[in-house]
């Protein structure tokens, strides 16, 4: 089976307010990621993993708007991994999961297709768009070194994996007291390969108040 696990347990703190609860054309944020999963066809089930004095609103709007694909909605961790974590609790150990950041509410149906037609042949898969700045490190004021910009790319969700291997990785993690701030880091470190597959400009993370304007516009 193909899961879906949306990530809307974070809190906020340097946006202002809880970002995937924010509105846009009257509409929450998570709503964008819930309604894309809904009608994709290669969804079996989703998991809204969200803070706890959220879940109403959550299965609110789920009723409202008869995401029926949505089986679970529960309470986030601390951190966006331990999130992760609770979600992969309920998932079986066989089949295939799209993490998703709820902060993102523009992503394309090719895209899911894509990563769950990949993720059989490679068992992790990422979209990424390549970088175009100039990136440098600076230590104290002053330029230590230009980074190879060909080799360096963004990164973003929904990333793709096959569910065993992904719920070992989380417990190496959590064994090695390791944190991650993407999933695919967890799968890195156990020296196993990560497949990429092309990301979109439009893809955005809603990380400051001006992003929202930018991203009504694209919706």
């Amino acid at each position: 089976m193909n899961f879906a696990v949306i990530l809307a347990a974070g809190k906020g703190k340097r946006f202002g307010k809880e970002k995937q609860f924010v509105l846009i054309n009257n509409k929450p944020v998570i709503y964008y990621s819930l309604q894309k999963f809904n009608q994709a066809q290669e969804i079996d089930k989703i998991i809204v993993v969200t803070l706890k004095n959220r879940i109403q609103l959550v299965n609110q709007l789920i009723k409202k708007y008869m995401f029926s694909k949505v089986s679970d909605v529960i309470i986030g961790g601390e951190e966006r991994q331990d999130s992760v974590q609770n979600a992969l609790k309920i998932l079986p150990k066989r089949g295939y999961v799209a993490i998703h950041d709820a902060a993102r509410p523009i992503f394309s149906f090719d895209l899911v297709k894509q990563g769950f037609k990949d993720i059989r042949k490679y068992k992790a898969c990422i979209p990424v768009i390549p970088i175009q700045d100039t990136l440098k490190i600076v230590r104290k004021s002053f330029v230590e070194l230009t980074l190879d910009r060909s080799k360096l790319y963004y990164v973003q969700t929904p990333q793709f994996f096959d569910i065993e291997l992904l719920k070992k990785a989380c417990h190496k993690a959590y064994q090695d007291n390791y944190y991650a701030t993407d999933d695919a880091n967890l799968i890195e470190r156990m020296g196993e390969k990560v497949h990429i597959i092309p990301g979109s400009k439009k893809n955005i993370k809603i990380t400051d108040k001006n992003d929202l304007q930018l991203i009504k516009s694209l919706l």
